[in-house]
């Protein structure tokens, strides 16, 4: 039986959904706003139009675009060559999957782990010949680094995250429920140029590193990786991006994750002299975000 680390269980998604929604609509009944329907950036509209992205939760699914919306968009177009690093046909994929894996399996049974563990990538394209699923791990590695090299210069980064987080000009603010910082479930609402300045100066760009699992095929550089530097010196991960292909309808798609508790230390501790107001119980909104609730 071939081990590999799934997507979250319908059950898990359509919960994690439920919760949001229970936010946006708390949000919305503060500000006299109104829930937008759908799978677009913005949540909450408010009664000038103002559009808000309302999140919560521990770790945010920022997007998962499509091979077509990637290669549609404006700046995550770079994003192309690394679904263009995986072969079409996702049978193929899958069934080349299980032969290098089935391979490696076989032999950690025969030799035991810590042998599979030094056995080289050229080892196992010698035994297992041509394989699209070796081939994509190995394209994919080049193409994110690429990517990362093309990120690494701060006005494309504020580009890429612009639309990232914001689709372009879509949403104009970024709402935040604290349930993983301080964990006092108050909403903190940034503008978009707040929430881009900072994160921005903060965060660099890098590739994963290589796996250590015996019976896979392991590379690196398998996801784009953000990090920003914490008050001791170590490096934190706040972003991850990777390409689905766990499943047929998800595959070649990007998934950008971000995570919560590292995202409101940076907005709210890595700039002591934004302007901050309290404009409702447990309701604060920070720079020029200020304005809109006079």
């Amino acid at each position: 039986m071939i081990n590999r680390r799934r997507a979250p269980s319908s059950e898990v998604s359509r919960s994690k959904k439920i919760a949001g929604h229970k936010v946006e609509d708390f949000f919305a009944s503060i500000i006299d706003g109104t829930v937008i329907k759908g799978t677009q950036k913005g949540d909450v509209i408010d009664k000038n139009k103002i559009v808000y992205s309302v999140k919560s939760g521990k770790k945010w699914q920022i997007l998962l675009y499509s091979y077509k919306r990637i290669c549609q968009s404006t700046y995550l177009k770079i994003l192309q060559p690394c679904l263009d690093s995986f072969t079409k046909d996702y049978i193929k994929f899958v069934n080349d999957r299980v032969s290098c894996i089935s391979y490696k399996e076989k032999y950690q049974e025969k030799f035991g782990k810590e042998k599979a563990k030094l056995l080289s990538n050229d080892e196992v394209n010698k035994k297992i010949g041509p394989n699209s699923y070796t081939d994509a791990k190995k394209n994919l590695s080049k193409a994110t680094l690429d990517v990362v090299k093309i990120l690494n210069d701060k006005e494309k980064l504020n580009d890429f995250l612009s639309e990232a987080i914001f689709n372009i000009n879509e949403v104009s603010f970024l709402a935040i429920q604290d349930e993983y910082y301080k964990r006092d479930k108050s909403i903190h609402v940034f503008s978009k140029e707040t929430v881009l300045s900072i994160i921005c100066k903060e965060i660099s760009c890098s590739i994963s590193s290589a796996g250590n699992v015996p019976i896979d095929y392991n590379v690196p550089g398998q996801k784009t990786i953000f990090k920003y530097k914490k008050n001791d010196g170590k490096q934190k991960n706040i972003i991850e991006i990777e390409v689905r292909t766990d499943s047929e309808s998800k595959y070649r798609s990007i998934r950008f994750n971000m995570y919560s508790k590292d995202t409101l230390y940076l907005l709210l501790e890595r700039n002591n002299n934004i302007k901050k107001k309290e404009v409702f119980p447990s309701l604060f909104a920070y720079g020029s975000a200020t304005e809109i609730f006079n």
